[in-house]
């Protein structure tokens, strides 16, 4: 847990990692529907709305009517927004760089082989333990 959180606490500091994988999956498969990028993300439509508002307004989605149902609409990613993302990366890879510049080559072949293994385990991982307290209020364990 120190890991994550140390990790995430630093990082959010510049960006946030929720709004960087929503942009993300726009980017890469959209137009997409709100639904479709919260159920690719395991999110809360609500959840979704929220960032996808905060990109709008940043210039990095676009907004547009859904021909097919006039319910909903369509996201899109905003000329430019691939460089941004691009430029998330880099920079989250300098800074990988420089906590790790001192460490052997194997040392960072056996971590990228744990974490590489870690992942795995989890996405095939089926049980869903239960916390003896409540995260959320939308009725999401």
């Amino acid at each position: 847990m120190e890991l994550i959180t140390t990790g995430h606490r630093q990082i959010s500091r510049h960006v946030d990692l929720t709004r960087i994988q929503v942009l993300g999956v726009v980017a890469a498969e959209g137009p997409l529907r709100p639904r479709e990028i919260a159920a690719s993300l395991h999110m809360t439509a609500s959840a979704v709305s929220r960032h996808l508002a905060a990109l709008e307004t940043a210039g990095q989605v676009v907004a547009r009517d859904d021909p097919e149902d006039a319910r909903t609409f369509l996201v899109e990613a905003a000329p430019g927004a691939a460089d941004a993302l691009d430029a998330v990366l880099d920079a989250g890879t300098r800074v990988f760089a420089e906590v790790v510049a001192d460490w052997p080559v194997q040392d960072i072949r056996a971590a990228r082989a744990l974490i590489d293994r870690l992942n795995q385990a989890w996405a095939q991982h089926k049980g869903h333990a239960r916390l003896p307290i409540r995260l959320t209020t939308d009725g999401n364990p």
